[in-house]
């Protein structure tokens, strides 16, 4: 009689700390979720400071970092936003400030005030800056505008650059030009 009260006993705790644990496991979700910025970055997005997909405006606080990956977007982004990464296709976006933009997408048009780092793995993109620092195109058929270029790497073939200053030129590629 005293084992069975003992082993009846041990399969109450067991209960108990599967129950603690699950309760301790939904608090937890539940505050994630609490705790999401509104914009569809969900809840890995909010907690690193990253959005993810944003509609078509939202304001970059605090440098955060952006990602499109859906194709045929277009959003404005407005603010001091860190990286920039777009690998989604067929689409625009306009960013007032950012550290760095890539794109690895497609036929992207982005418009752009201000940009430390530029690069371009996609093809066939349209860039509109006012300035860049450095721009690295290793795609094909990219066409680069702007004002100021102070850099531009050329990796892929076709690509162009028309910009209103002269830009330090490094073409690693074929059938590259300066306008």
């Amino acid at each position: 009689m005293t084992a069975q009260i003992q082993q009846h006993n041990g399969a109450g705790t067991d209960h108990l700390r599967c129950y603690t644990r699950l309760l301790a496991l939904s608090a937890l979700c539940l505050a994630a979720v609490a705790c999401t910025d509104g914009t569809g970055g969900g809840v890995g997005a909010a907690m690193s400071n990253e959005l993810v997909d944003p509609a078509s405006g939202a304001t970059c606080s605090q440098g955060a970092n952006v990602r499109i990956t859906k194709n045929d977007f277009e959003t404005v982004l407005n603010g001091q936003c860190g990286a920039v990464v777009i690998t989604g296709s067929n689409g625009s976006v306009n960013v007032d400030h950012a550290q760095s933009i890539r794109v690895e997408g497609t036929k992207v048009t982005v418009l752009n005030e201000k940009v430390e780092t530029l690069e371009a793995i996609g093809s066939d993109n349209t860039f509109n800056m006012t300035e860049v620092g450095h721009a690295t195109i290793a795609g094909d058929r990219n066409t680069l505008l702007g004002r100021n270029y102070r850099q531009v790497t050329f990796k892929g073939q076709g690509n162009s650059v028309n910009t209103d200053n002269e830009p330090q030129l490094d073409d690693q590629g074929t059938g590259n030009k300066v306008i």
